[in-house]
């Protein structure tokens, strides 16, 4: 396959991911509304993401509390570990480590899904059962990947700082009234509903690859394996490149997020 002809077809596949998506927000307003598909997919992401999650954010927490405390402590300046974490926790890490894990675990297993489902004919079943596959499919798995993917951002802003807590006090000697103090000093409303908004565009961009990419399979068994692959590559380096510009958009929208305080 020539490179004109591979990137005509990323470009004709990325026209076909986005009308699909286009038409799960369009469909996410109109009935009727399948609840019990949506909160069910609700709950297999909620119990299959939260002990990566946990796992992820607690070592995170660790390292950068080990590395950053030990700087600081150098500085004599360990007071502000606890400012840092938030720097680091819950403007960067703590929503991009929820999109790439959510996309690791939930996305590819939609995308697994919907692929057998796919090369078995289900889907088209359905739509010859009356059932409309972009509500009955798409609508309640899109919106259960956004709006668990904000939720789970919360608690990894948690597990996150626990680990830095834990190993910033207990290791890098830090005073606990001088971390909490300056990690409730620094953080704003704006860290925190910039990184839910982050969240809630990350679950869309897993959402729109790798539904797309589960009901665009073929090829048996073989063809759902490239489809998981395709996906979860994507996705990772979707997640990357767009919290790469959005970062410093925020930062340029709001001057004060620049000081350490």
């Amino acid at each position: 396959m020539s490179v004109a002809t591979r990137a005509r077809h990323s470009v004709q596949s990325v026209g076909e991911l986005t009308e699909l998506f286009g038409a799960a927000l369009k469909g996410s307003v109109k009935r009727p509304f399948y609840w019990q598909e949506f909160l069910e997919q609700c709950r297999f992401i909620l119990t299959a993401n939260f002990i990566p999650l946990l796992l992820t954010g607690l070592g995170f927490g660790t390292i950068v509390s080990l590395e950053a405390g030990n700087f600081f402590k150098a500085a004599s300046a360990e007071q502000q570990l606890g400012g840092f974490m938030i720097l680091a926790n819950v403007r960067e890490f703590a929503p991009v480590a929820t999109g790439l894990m959510i996309a690791a675990v939930s996305g590819t297993a939609i995308t697994a899904d919907l692929g057998a489902r796919q090369v078995r004919q289900e889907l088209e079943a359905l739509s010859v059962m009356g059932l409309s596959n972009v509500l009955f499919i798409v609508v309640p798995r899109s919106l259960a990947l956004m709006v668990m993917t904000a939720l789970y951002n919360l608690p990894m802003i948690a597990f996150c700082t626990l680990g830095g807590y834990l190993i910033g006090t207990l290791i890098v000697g830090v005073n606990t009234g001088a971390f909490i103090n300056t990690f409730f000093s620094q953080g704003t409303l704006v860290d925190l509903f910039g990184g839910e908004l982050k969240c809630i565009i990350f679950g869309a961009i897993v959402a729109a690859i790798c539904i797309y990419k589960g009901v665009t399979a073929k090829g048996g068994a073989e063809g759902v394996a490239r489809a998981v692959h395709e996906a979860i590559v994507r996705c990772f380096v979707a997640i990357l490149a767009f919290g790469y510009l959005y970062t410093p958009t925020v930062l340029a929208l709001f001057h004060d997020q620049f000081v350490l305080k």
